[in-house]
């Protein structure tokens, strides 16, 4: 990718103070939405593909996906019972963790 293609570019900072969300909000989306294991509610909007060139290099979105996860933040279930919560619980201390029968 060259220089004046990034500039039109949104990166993932760009893109989290369009949402006012955080990076780890961001990354948890597409955690949970790329997780094939976790049970995916039928009216889940699809969240864009961004472009990287290597895993660890940064991530960039077209201007116009801002619209595609608009749509995905007002869907998001809020709250710990939330369709993300064991996403989300990966993060917290062990203490505060589900167990794995509820």
């Amino acid at each position: 990718m060259t220089n004046t293609e990034k500039t039109n570019l949104l990166t993932a900072s760009k893109v989290c103070n369009k949402l006012d969300i955080s990076s780890r909000t961001l990354d948890n989306w597409y955690k949970f939405y790329n997780n094939s294991e976790l049970e995916k509610p039928d009216n889940m909007p699809v969240l864009p593909e961004y472009e990287q060139t290597t895993p660890r290099a940064p991530r960039y979105w077209k201007p116009e996906d801002i619209k595609q996860l608009k749509k995905f933040k007002e869907w998001v279930p809020k709250g710990r019972h939330g369709v993300m919560g064991r996403i989300n619980e990966m993060y917290w201390p062990k203490s505060k963790r589900k167990s794995e029968t509820d």
